[in-house]
């Protein structure tokens, strides 16, 4: 499926891929991110993007980042792709964008790496923490306003931008 997305002359700009209804058990779903972004990490290593960017969008990341999967062998294995993603492929047009509810299940190296946030009020301290230590000591005065933030408002903040913004996201309709 993500070959024929890839394809030039298919003509898509979105390829969805939804889990709602793969089960919890067993680590399903951290096994099956894991295997499509080690597809797309080899893809992009092999500098398949090179010409055409891609941007990979997670949501949910805390799920599926700092996991290690236990095997009945008592062996470990630690699910590293999305993470290597996020530290080596943009030079090779692979892109990451990670949503979160909860910044503190995010690993410090991978937030590290995130260029610009988009962050809505936070109160718990530990996730306030998570995106002081990744932010640039010109923006972490900003993040005291995450706990006053009303609904739909955001503070963009970023390599790009001199200063954070305020931003105010309306509803989709």
């Amino acid at each position: 499926v993500i070959e024929e997305f890839l394809k030039p002359e298919n003509g898509e700009s979105v390829l969805r891929i939804g889990f709602e209804k793969l089960s919890y058990d067993f680590s399903i779903r951290e096994l099956v991110v894991e295997f499509l972004c080690y597809k797309l990490l080899t893809m992009s290593r092999a500098e398949k993007f090179k010409d055409n960017p891609l941007i990979l969008f997670i949501d949910e990341a805390h799920q599926f980042l700092n996991k290690r999967i236990n095997a009945e062998d008592n062996t470990v294995f630690s699910l590293q792709s999305i993470d290597l993603i996020s530290k080596e492929c943009r030079k090779y047009g692979l892109f990451l964008c990670l949503s979160t509810q909860m910044p503190r299940d995010i690993p410090a190296g991978t937030l590290s790496q995130m260029g610009t946030f988009i962050v809505h009020r936070l109160i718990n301290e530990l996730d306030k923490k998570a995106i002081e230590n990744a932010c640039s000591s010109a923006n972490r005065s900003a993040l005291s306003f995450l706990p006053i933030l009303g609904e739909g408002e955001a503070l963009l903040i970023g390599v790009d931008f001199p200063m954070p913004l305020l931003i105010k996201i309306d509803e989709p309709n």
